[in-house]
């Protein structure tokens, strides 16, 4: 059978990269067309260390390929080794002319000798059992994942040049007059030479992947190795500057967006890579390494996958699963007939519910850190006075309903659409002010907004506008009802929010209230209500948006009504 050896490629046709420390790499090779009808073996050196357990697959692309089978393995490769040491500048020159500097022990003497060194004959050779690939291992050793760990086996590394007696090492020199030596390698004190080798051949034995597989179509056929490994990410983030404008109804702003690419998995260069926007379901078996890498035995194996169902159980995948969307405005505004799509850029990719960042032909080293630009484009935005009133909580629920409660707090904010033509990825903004001054404002956390959407981004509190929330009760309906086997009455409550305006320019304001309970009426329509109910619950939930213009100096209520249903 022919056997090809070859390093598993560098090169990989597609990377796929979530925002949780995972990323799935596509690479290909090629399958030797060979008509022997006794078969083919390729044996590819250095395989992933780390693959997700169901996640390695390795393929033929078409049906000119059949595999056979696919098997672990060590095989030798010579590799050269720097020299570190004398004795390696010896082993590494064999063959050569050089000078040696041989001390006499006995006599206290050191001599320099010409000639060339004919042999190196080790006490004991032990490069054969050298592995210097961490894949495969095959000794107790703790992979790390997050949140989880899993064991497997490996043999502790040992020095080739420190795990023997090198008094009996033998070293076979030929002097210019022809004479033979026989020196012990530890006399040999210093070396020297017009053309000295630095580097010595050195033999070890590396893990590889052996594919035994038919080809006799007559020519080479692409094979694909494809794996999801922890140990590259990517991590966004966005700048906003807010434009200097002499016109006051002229408002825009520059938006910019970069990933940085964290690589600690190996080196390759990558011909379409995608940061992914999403939510993987990546969560059940991530911290479990493919068996066929991993080397673990049956019950190291199968203990992992009882940790993995037993913590999967449990909900703590969640942890692993979490990518990018936190928040999403949910709010679908029509587009403004005077903005237009901004032309320089480039277009995400829409698969399902994954959204992908496209770049082409980028180099990855390992333990590097690479910054790519996504986009950066000028987009119209408008001031806005933004507070979210949550009256779900019981302070508002079920006692005191006549009191007072303290002022809410009050952001004043940008609003704008997204108009890109990607979508926005949860991450961290920075805004700043003027494209020269670029004066720091503040950092808030940009949500995912889809295509077309709002978004909200926080500058600072607004300390000249002031909001106040109140509920009161009515009156209260006396007769009871039962639902789901406990007694209720009907709170007939009146809701009061009080919007004080102290600047000395109009503003417009946006409120976000969300209540329990059924609205009967408001003196101010709301731009949105979203109503949630189902048949486990005895009340409404209500999400209102109101978005109002405030004069200077004006003091403006928005009132509702609505009845709570109240457990007695």
């Amino acid at each position: 059978m022919a056997t090809t050896s070859n390093n598993t490629p560098a090169h990989a046709s597609h990377a796929y990269l979530f925002k949780n420390g995972y990323g799935m790499i596509v690479k290909t090779f090629e399958f030797p067309s060979n008509n022997k009808t006794n078969g083919q073996c390729i044996e590819l050196m250095d395989p992933p260390s780390n693959p997700v357990h169901g996640t390695f697959w390795i393929q033929s692309l078409s049906n000119k390929t059949s595999i056979t089978s696919i098997r672990t393995k060590k095989t030798k490769k010579n590799v050269d080794k720097e020299c570190f040491s004398v004795e390696d500048l010896v082993e590494a020159n064999v063959g050569e002319n050089v000078e040696i500097l041989v001390a006499d022990d006995v006599r206290q003497t050191k001599e320099w000798i010409t000639g060339k060194i004919k042999s190196v004959k080790r006490f004991q050779e032990l490069s054969d059992d050298e592995d210097t690939n961490p894949a495969m291992p095959s000794g107790p050793v703790v992979h790390s994942f997050p949140g989880h760990h899993t064991i497997s086996s490996r043999l502790p590394s040992s020095n080739f040049h420190s795990s023997h007696n090198k008094s009996g090492d033998l070293v076979l020199f030929e002097t210019a007059d022809n004479g033979l030596l026989g020196l012990t390698l530890t006399s040999i004190k210093s070396i020297r030479g017009a053309t000295l080798k630095t580097t010595y051949p050195h033999k070890i034995s590396k893990n590889c992947l052996s594919i035994d597989y038919k080809n006799d179509s007559g020519s080479n056929d692409t094979g694909l190795m494809k794996y999801l490994t922890y140990g590259i990410t990517w991590a966004p983030s966005y700048n906003l500057v807010l434009l200097n404008s002499n016109d006051p109804s002229t408002k825009r702003l520059r938006l910019s967006s970069k990933a940085v690419i964290l690589n600690d998995i190996e080196n390759m260069t990558v011909d379409n890579l995608f940061c992914i926007v999403g939510f993987p379901n990546i969560s059940k078996f991530a911290s479990v390494i493919d068996p066929i890498i991993s080397g673990d035995d049956v019950k190291t194996f199968l203990n992992s996958l009882t940790q993995c169902e037993t913590t999967h159980s449990r909900g703590h995948g969640h942890s692993i699963m979490s990518n990018s969307i936190m928040t999403q405005q949910m709010a679908m505004p029509p587009m403004s007939s005077n903005i237009s799509i901004p032309d320089n850029t480039s277009q995400d990719v829409n698969v399902d519910d994954l959204h992908l960042y496209e770049f082409k032909n980028i180099l990855l080293q390992k333990k590097e850190r690479l910054m790519l630009p996504i986009f950066d484009v000028e987009i119209p935005y408008k001031d806005i006075y933004h507070c979210k009133i949550n009256s779900l909580q019981s302070e508002y629920m079920h006692s005191g309903y006549g009191e007072k409660k303290p002022f809410e707090e009050v952001w004043h904010s940008v609003e704008f659409e997204n108009i890109t033509n990607f979508v926005l990825t949860t991450a961290p903004i920075i805004i700043t002010k003027g494209d020269q001054e670029q004066q720091f404002i503040g950092q808030d956390t940009l949500t995912y907004t889809s295509k077309g959407l709002t978004a909200f981004v926080n500058l600072t509190k607004a300390l000249d506008v002031q909001i106040q929330a109140e509920e009161n009760v009515v009156n209260t309906n006396p007769k009871r009802f039962t639902f789901r086997r406990t007694n209720y009455q009907s709170d007939n409550i009146e809701g009061k929010i009080s919007v004080v305006n102290y600047k000395t320019e109009t503003i417009v304001v946006v409120v976000n209230l969300s209540l329990t309970g059924k609205i009967t009426n408001h003196s101010v329509a709301p731009k949105k209500d979203v109503m949630k109910t189902n048949e486990n619950t005895v009340n409404e939930q209500h999400d209102i948006r109101w978005e109002i213009n405030v004069k200077p100096k004006q003091t403006l209520d928005i009132t509702y009504n609505k009845i709570y249903n109240r457990s007695v």
